[in-house]
C-alpha cells in the first residue's frame, strides 16, 4: 500500500512539471538575432551553410573561448557579428571601453546600465577567429574581417558617436545591410571568369576552406525546458543516455502528463518514465526523421548540464525537460 501511495505522489508530481518561463529581454534577444538571420537569407539571398550561430572560438592559448553571435561567409570576407536588442538611451561612456544604456522616463534618465563597449568586443572576436584560421593552415589577410554590431531595436535613442561609427548598423539601416549581400546576374556571370585577385574577393578555394574550418568550432548545446525557457552551455551527460554528438543532434523528451493513465500505470506497479528519442544528426527527411534509438528514464532521473558562465553543473529533472540539442 505504501508503494502505491508513492507512485501515486510521483505520478501528481510527473503529470504537473514545473513552468520554466524565459525572461522576457532574453526571449526578445534570441528573436532579435533570429530575425536577423532570417534577413540575411531573404534580402541577401545568404545560404545557411555559409552562417554560423554562436561560434565559441578559443583563444591562442586555448584557455577559454569566445562566443561570436553571428559568423557571415562571404565572397567579399568574413563578418564577425554582434547582434544587440537594446532599447532607450545609449552612448558611449566617458570611458570608451564602455557604452551605457538607460530608460527614459518623462524625459529623464533612469535605471542606467554599462556594458562593455560591444564595437571593441567584435573587433576582438574578429581578431581570434582569424587567428584560429590561421592555426588551422588558412591565411586571410587581416582586411578580409569585418566586425559589426548589429542594433536591431527601434526603440533606441543613439548618440551621434554610436551612430556615426562605420561598424555599427543602426535599425533603421538592417534591411540595407543584409540586402547589400544579395548577388546581382552580373555578379553571377562575371565571378567566375575574373580572377580572384582582380576583384579582390575570396576565391572558392579560400570560401571552402574557411567554411570547412567554421564547421568544426563548436557552438553552445541547447536544453529547452517546460515552460519555454532556454538554457545554454555544456551538456554533461546521464549514466542511460550514452549517445556519440557527432551521430546525434536532439534528444527529444516526451513525458507522460495525461493524469488518469498514469494513476492506472501507478495502481498496477509502475512508475513514471520518460522516453527519450535521439535523432541521427543530418537525418532529416521530407516527412520523418532518422533516429538512433530511443531510452527510457525515470521522471526525475537527473541530466548534468553546466549552464554558460556558471562554475559548477546543474542537476535537471528529466520531467523538466523537452528537448536539448547537440553541438557538432
Amino acid at each position: 500500500m505504501f508503494g502505491i501511495a508513492s507512485r501515486l505522489v510521483q505520478v501528481q508530481q510527473a503529470t504537473n512539471p514545473v513552468q520554466h518561463v524565459d525572461e522576457e529581454q532574453r526571449k526578445a534577444g534570441r528573436e532579435a538575432e533570429g530575425e536577423f538571420v532570417k534577413d540575411l537569407q531573404t534580402l541577401g539571398g545568404v545560404c545557411d551553410c555559409d552562417l554560423f550561430h554562436a561560434l565559441r572560438v578559443p583563444d591562442a592559448f586555448q584557455t577559454r573561448r569566445h562566443e561570436i553571435d553571428v559568423v557571415l561567409l562571404h565572397g567579399s570576407g568574413v563578418y564577425c557579428i554582434e547582434v544587440k536588442n537594446w532599447s532607450g538611451t545609449i552612448s558611449v561612456c566617458d570611458d570608451p571601453e564602455y557604452w551605457q544604456k538607460g530608460k527614459t522616463k518623462s524625459g529623464s534618465s533612469s535605471s542606467l546600465r554599462q556594458h562593455p563597449n560591444p564595437v571593441k568586443e567584435a573587433k576582438k572576436n574578429a581578431e581570434i577567429l582569424r587567428n584560429h584560421l590561421m592555426r588551422a593552415g588558412i591565411c586571410l589577410s587581416a582586411n578580409k574581417f569585418f566586425a559589426k554590431v548589429i542594433l536591431t531595436n527601434k526603440n533606441c535613442d543613439l548618440d551621434d558617436c554610436i551612430k556615426n561609427d562605420g561598424h555599427v548598423v543602426t535599425p533603421d539601416k538592417v534591411e540595407e545591410f543584409a540586402k547589400s549581400f544579395a548577388r546581382t546576374w552580373t555578379n553571377v556571370i562575371t565571378d567566375p571568369l575574373i580572377p580572384y585577385f582582380f576583384t579582390g574577393q575570396l576565391s572558392y578555394t579560400q570560401i571552402d576552406q574557411t567554411r570547412s574550418a567554421l564547421r568544426q568550432i563548436g557552438t553552445w548545446d541547447i536544453l529547452e525546458l517546460n515552460g519555454g525557457k532556454q538554457l545554454v552551455g555544456d551538456y554533461k551527460g546521464c549514466a542511460e543516455l550514452s549517445c556519440n554528438r557527432q551521430d546525434v543532434e536532439e534528444l527529444f523528451f516526451t513525458h507522460q502528463r495525461n493524469a488518469t493513465s498514469a494513476t492506472l500505470w501507478a495502481i498496477v506497479g509502475y512508475a513514471p518514465t520518460v522516453n527519450v528519442t535521439m535523432y541521427k544528426r543530418g537525418g532529416g527527411g521530407w516527412f520523418t526523421r532518422d533516429t538512433t534509438g530511443m531510452v527510457s528514464l525515470p521522471y526525475n532521473r537527473n541530466i548534468a548540464f553546466r549552464i554558460a558562465g556558471e562554475t559548477a553543473d546543474a542537476q535537471i529533472p528529466a520531467n523538466d525537460i523537452t528537448r536539448l540539442l547537440l553541438s557538432a
